[in-house]
């Protein structure tokens, strides 16, 4: 079994990032893979922690720094994980990473990763490690990226192609975005 954990997914949602674990569920049940949800980060083969309000990362700072070293862990060890916006910029000292300010960007991104991020920070827009992703772009990054998805999908041993319809409909997205 497959166990999934997500981070107060009632207030790290700003985005839609929660569609993450829908997405990966829907393909976990479509290829028949069991799975359920983990209590705790340490348990979990996928972890996601979305992008939350300046309140909310406010109200759960204290509970964010405890998970720092399974956090690290993670990372070290390329674990599927996603952060999403202010989740990344919470962690991203303790990825080795240093953030200056600089003028707001909100936009579409295209390339190899595509979504839209709204930033005043340099961080890179995506910084991977192994199935272990950091990202500026909001919400669900899984429906999004299909080279991520089908590579994480195979990190957590699932024999599934993903379906070539929704794979054009993402294309198409993409180019209407770009242009």
């Amino acid at each position: 079994m497959i166990k999934l954990f997500t981070f107060h997914p009632e207030h790290f949602d700003n985005n839609g990032d929660q569609g993450n674990i829908e997405v990966l569920r829907f393909e976990l049940e479509r290829a028949g893979v069991k799975h359920g949800k983990s209590k705790t980060v340490e348990a979990a083969e996928f972890v996601l922690i979305g992008d939350a309000s300046r309140a909310a990362m406010r109200h759960y700072a204290e509970e964010l720094r405890g998970l720092l070293p399974s956090v690290r862990n993670r990372m070290s060890a390329g674990h599927p994980t996603l952060l999403a916006g202010s989740s990344y910029e919470f962690f991203a000292s303790e990825l080795g990473l240093t953030a200056e300010k600089m003028p707001r960007k909100s936009e579409f991104v295209s390339g190899e990763y595509f979504g839209y991020r709204n930033t005043e920070l340099d961080l890179p827009i995506v910084h991977r490690k192994g199935l272990f992703v950091a990202t500026s772009l909001f919400g669900p990054f899984l429906a999004k990226n299909p080279s991520y998805l089908s590579d994480l999908l195979r990190g957590l041993g699932v024999q599934s192609e993903l379906d070539p319809v929704k794979l054009e409909w993402i294309e198409k997205i993409r180019e209407i975005s770009a242009g």
